[in-house]
């Protein structure tokens, strides 16, 4: 080789090292100063199941509903997700409403910028509903057969995807690459109706 040539690929290598580095440096993102929670954005919710088409209904008949959730990071650094529980509750005419879903999801973490999906299935049991409007009074004066006749008007209508769903929940997001911000706890709330099966 050369003169000319060794100069040339002194050049070339000395010129690769210095864009290279500088090239790194661009790539590393600053540490935030504030933390940005997590958006919970309820994506979907469906039953899974038919219900059988007229009563006797048995105790042991279930519906099963997903809820799917889309959790997206604004943070420039990876999200950790901790204590997202959320109940998922139908409209019986009452005030308290009746819940479908009671569910925490385990700790997560999303990327930077980032998002993810996470369902939730869980079955709702018939024979299930027969403790909780005896404990709430649903029934009224009717007693047990007033009762046994609320949870057949709402199994119907929640087979034929006629009454409104709630979900309340909560969420605590923190940065693991910059755990001096602390974290943020944060309530959400969505109303739906689940679309015909």
């Amino acid at each position: 080789m050369d003169k000319k040539g060794l100069i040339l690929l002194m050049v070339v290598v000395l010129g690769l090292g210095i864009f290279g580095c500088a090239g790194e440096k661009a790539m590393i993102k600053p540490v935030p100063s504030q933390i940005l929670p997590v958006k919970v954005t309820v994506d979907t919710v469906e039953r899974l199941n038919a219900i059988a088409a007229k009563p006797p209904f048995q105790a042991t008949d279930i519906l099963v509903f997903r809820v799917n959730f889309k959790l997206s990071n604004p943070n420039n650094v990876a999200a950790k997700i901790d204590d997202l529980y959320f109940e998922a509750k139908v409209d019986d005419r009452t005030r308290d409403k009746t819940i479908v879903q009671a569910v925490s999801m385990p700790p997560y973490l999303v990327p930077a910028g980032g998002e993810i999906m996470w369902s939730s299935t869980e079955p709702f049991l018939y024979g299930g509903v027969r403790a909780s409007y005896l404990l709430r009074g649903v029934g009224g004066a009717g007693g047990m057969k007033g009762v046994f006749q609320k949870m057949e008007e709402l199994w119907i209508d929640l087979g034929g995807d006629k009454r409104k769903f709630y979900i309340d929940g909560n969420i605590t997001t923190s940065l693991p690459d910059a755990s001096n911000l602390g974290i943020i706890r944060q309530q959400f709330k969505t109303e739906f109706a689940i679309p015909k099966l």
